[in-house]
């Protein structure tokens, strides 16, 4: 049951979509005039919110005819609006969403974008594998992307440099690192896991560099039940780390968000390193911490566990995606144009710490840090989204569940990993009905 803070951003959200509407019926004045504005809903706010100033403000020194009326929504109040709005059949022109399972949930509600993809000659911006993954559904382009961002470690230079530590590239070599800074009375790992979705990455992770990527594909299509034996093997892994005392105990994983918690944690030097995506990179650079990449913080990638695997890169891909039952469905259109621009994308960069999707953006538009991430996913032969955008969204709801309850009850992982695989075996089947 939604609490009362998704309740009232739900309400607000939908107040302030109504009022975007009759603003823009004032603007036009005549029923017949064209629309001005183009309303989008989003959910880059807060902590997430570096760079979309920046797009927004790149789109308005480019679009001479249209307005960009922005309404920003909370992540988690954000999911449930986007399901309220679409069935009630106001939706905004755009929304912004996560590539992936999520897009592909809501196909039959949004608008393919197949003419303006040809018109404004995009295959040439975007590299064909990304449109492959994040683009295209049921052989129709959705969704224009927005950001390319990555998961890794981000870590406390000052803090490693004080104890004399390398950043680790395999996996001995990362208990090692654990076990040193342990020692210091450093807390290795800082897991801010409040909000549920920053623990996956630590699943994820751990199941990538163990099993091969058919595997996974397997499990986050059904055809393999999440109490299998390497998946179990995986939470046997994740519990030794727990156990041996490499994550913050107080305050607890499940009580700490992963913004004012976790990273706070790395920026007072009380913990080293923690498992996150390069918006961290936007976290740190802000006005309030004005940390600077390659000085006071750095990242690494995830460590090599079995080195006959292939490398996966993992991470979000953001972008707009059009309701059929938009009310200005041209003028979206030509947003969407504009924001695939060099521009947009570059701002939006900047201020986020993600990759652009456009491949025109000049490697000079990146910092050094940027350009490593980019390396690291380039040199990486299969590039994947995280748990809660592989799955289909009801199965996804009841896997974050489930990481939550074994980072409450570390050593019940076997049942609830058998709990678990009952559940996404049902709502798998009732998908498929």
């Amino acid at each position: 049951m939604l609490n009362l803070f998704a309740r009232t951003a739900r309400c607000c959200c939908l107040l302030a979509l109504s009022l975007l509407a009759a603003c823009d019926g004032q603007e036009r004045g005549q029923v017949e005039a064209p629309p001005t504005s183009v309303s989008l809903l989003h959910y880059f706010t807060g902590s997430l919110s570096g760079g979309i100033d920046e797009m927004g403000q790149a789109f308005e020194r480019q679009s001479g005819v249209y307005a960009l009326k922005a309404v920003s929504l909370d992540h988690e109040a954000f999911k449930t609006s986007i399901q309220d709005t679409l069935t009630a059949g106001n939706p905004p022109d755009l929304y912004s969403y996560w590539a992936g399972a999520r897009t592909a949930s809501i196909i039959d509600q949004l608008a393919p974008i197949d003419d303006i993809w040809a018109q404004a000659g995009l295959d040439e911006r975007f590299p064909p594998a990304l449109v492959k993954a994040a683009v295209e559904y049921q052989g129709h382009k959705y969704l224009l992307p927005l950001t390319q961002h990555f998961v890794g470690f981000f870590y406390n230079k000052h803090v490693f440099e004080r104890h004399g530590l390398k950043p680790p590239a395999t996996w001995a070599e990362f208990l090692a690192v654990c076990e040193a800074l342990k020692a210091k009375g450093v807390t290795p790992i800082a897991l801010g896991a409040s909000d549920k979705w920053p623990a996956q990455f630590w699943f994820d992770y751990l199941l990538l560099r163990t099993e091969p990527y058919a595997f996974r594909r397997a499990l986050m299509a059904g055809e393999v039940r999440f109490d299998d034996p390497r998946v179990v093997a995986v939470f046997a892994r994740w519990k030794t780390l727990i156990d041996k005392g490499y994550f913050n105990r107080q305050p607890h994983p499940n009580s700490l968000a992963w913004d004012s918690g976790a990273n706070e944690m790395l920026y007072r030097g009380e913990a080293a390193m923690t498992l996150m995506g390069t918006w961290n990179i936007g976290y740190f650079n802000n006005d309030k911490h004005r940390w600077e990449a390659g000085r006071d913080f750095d990242f690494f990638p995830f460590p090599i566990i079995d080195p006959d695997l292939p490398k996966v890169a993992m991470g979000p891909i953001d972008g707009l995606i059009l309701p059929k039952r938009a009310a200005n469905p041209a003028g979206a259109r030509q947003v969407m144009v504009h924001l695939a621009g060099v521009d947009a994308q570059q701002a939006f960069s900047r201020g986020s710490g993600a990759l652009a999707p456009n491949r025109e953006v000049p490697d000079s538009a990146y910092s050094g840090i940027q350009r490593r991430v980019r390396d690291e996913i380039l040199s990486s032969p299969v590039f994947t989204f995280a748990l809660d955008l592989s799955l289909p969204p009801p199965v996804a709801e009841v896997s974050l569940n489930a990481i939550a309850d074994f980072l409450a009850f570390p050593d019940a992982y076997p049942q609830i990993l058998r709990q678990l695989a009952d559940d996404a075996g049902k709502r798998f089947a009732g998908k498929r009905e």
